[in-house]
């Protein structure tokens, strides 16, 4: 999928459809490869040092083109009426970029939030960001939306290259088994401020998937936390809920 410097015009050329093929989870499972758009994304990526194959830029994007070449990617020049085919977004400015998916992480004996069976592509990347900021793993089960996909990574605003991201949790176990303490997350949970959360060992917050919540295979195993809504709402939805407690957390460490 390398190219090398030259103009794309139109929408229906065949490294387009390349590119655009990468939409789906399968794709890029088997290729290794994923898109980001955008400048602040592309460059988020060149200093996380992200492998970054080919950079798509419009005419005149000098900081698309020094960023392709810093990251030593081919630089493909599209123009407006092309660029669309490979964007995520409505009216897209530019530029679109190809990367490599990380080789999975080893989970690490560190604060972590697991993202268990979340389905939202918008929580996820949240979630991500929050990570990043907050100083935390995450983890998310293989049923979780795809980590790694364009909509996931816009959401996640350049968390995905500050933090680690492992997908492929399977089980309780495989958090204890590196140290971690699991709390699941839920409404008929304990309050939070009744647990306390400065303890020295690492912590793990699973976040359940929208609308079933955490498994009762898993709350029946772990303490399970809530937190407490004196306005009345039933719930909060994934990603907050994941930054409050992140938050909690970082807080009282």
């Amino acid at each position: 999928m390398l190219g090398g410097d030259f103009m794309i015009t139109s929408p229906r050329n065949p490294r387009l459809n390349e590119v655009r093929r990468l939409r789906r989870r399968r794709e890029r499972r088997e290729l290794g490869l994923t898109t980001i758009e955008g400048p602040f994304l592309l460059q988020e990526a060149v200093a996380g040092g992200a492998s970054i194959t080919e950079v798509f830029a419009l005419p005149g994007d000098e900081d698309a083109q020094a960023a392709a070449l810093e990251a030593g990617a081919a630089l493909t020049m599209v123009t407006a009426d092309a660029l669309p085919r490979i964007a995520s977004t409505l009216n897209p400015r530019g530029p679109v970029a190809v990367i490599e998916i990380p080789a999975t992480p080893v989970i690490e004996r560190v604060d972590s939030v697991l993202l268990w069976d979340v389905a939202d592509p918008g929580n996820a990347g949240t979630i991500v960001r929050t990570a990043a900021a907050f100083g935390f793993q995450v983890l998310a089960t293989p049923e979780s939306v795809d980590m790694w996909s364009p909509k996931v990574l816009r959401a996640g605003v350049g968390g995905h290259f500050r933090t680690p991201v492992v997908q492929g949790v399977q089980s309780l176990q495989d958090l204890t088994g590196v140290g971690l303490i699991p709390y699941a997350t839920a409404a008929d949970g304990v309050y939070v401020d009744k647990v306390d959360l400065s303890e020295s060992s690492p912590v793990v917050f699973i976040i359940g998937n929208e609308a079933h919540g955490v498994p009762s295979s898993v709350t029946n195993r772990t303490t399970t936390l809530a937190l407490e809504m004196p306005g009345g709402t039933e719930s909060l939805n994934a990603a907050v809920t994941g930054a409050v407690f992140m938050y909690l957390r970082m807080s009282r460490r």
